[in-house]
C-alpha cells in the first residue's frame, strides 16, 4: 500500500502544470478514496490536496530563483491560471510575495 501512496506522490510531483483530482488518483492506482486520505496522511503527513500545493510552491520557488521566467509563466508552470491566485498561494505558502522572493533569493546567491 505505501509503495502505491509513493507512486501517487511521484505522480502529482510529475502532473504539477495540471494537478490531478483525488477522484482520478483512486481510478488511475486502483484505490479507495479512503485509503488514498488515511495512507496519504500516513505516509506524508498531510492530505493529497496540502501536499499538490506544497509541492507546487516548491517547484515555483526553484522557478523563481533558477530562471527568469515572468511570475505568470511560473503560475501557469506550477497550474495556476490566474496570477493573482498564484501570488496569494505563494505569499500564503513563503510570508512573501513571489518577485520579493525572487529578489531575497537573488541577493542572498551573491
Amino acid at each position: 500500500m505505501s509503495y502505491k501512496i509513493f507512486q501517487i506522490g511521484e505522480y502529482i510531483r510529475q502532473n504539477l502544470q495540471s494537478p490531478p483530482t483525488r477522484e482520478f488518483l483512486c481510478e488511475k492506482f486502483t484505490i479507495t478514496e479512503y485509503s488514498l486520505r488515511t495512507g496519504f496522511k500516513k505516509t506524508f503527513g498531510q492530505n493529497v490536496g496540502e501536499y499538490s500545493r506544497k509541492e507546487r510552491m516548491k517547484s515555483a520557488a526553484k522557478l523563481l530563483t533558477c530562471t527568469e521566467n515572468s511570475v505568470s509563466i511560473i503560475a501557469e508552470c506550477v497550474g495556476f491560471r490566474n496570477a493573482s491566485r498564484f501570488a496569494e498561494a505563494f505569499r500564503n505558502e513563503f510570508g512573501m510575495n513571489p518577485h520579493e522572493y525572487r529578489k531575497s533569493n537573488a541577493t542572498d546567491s551573491l
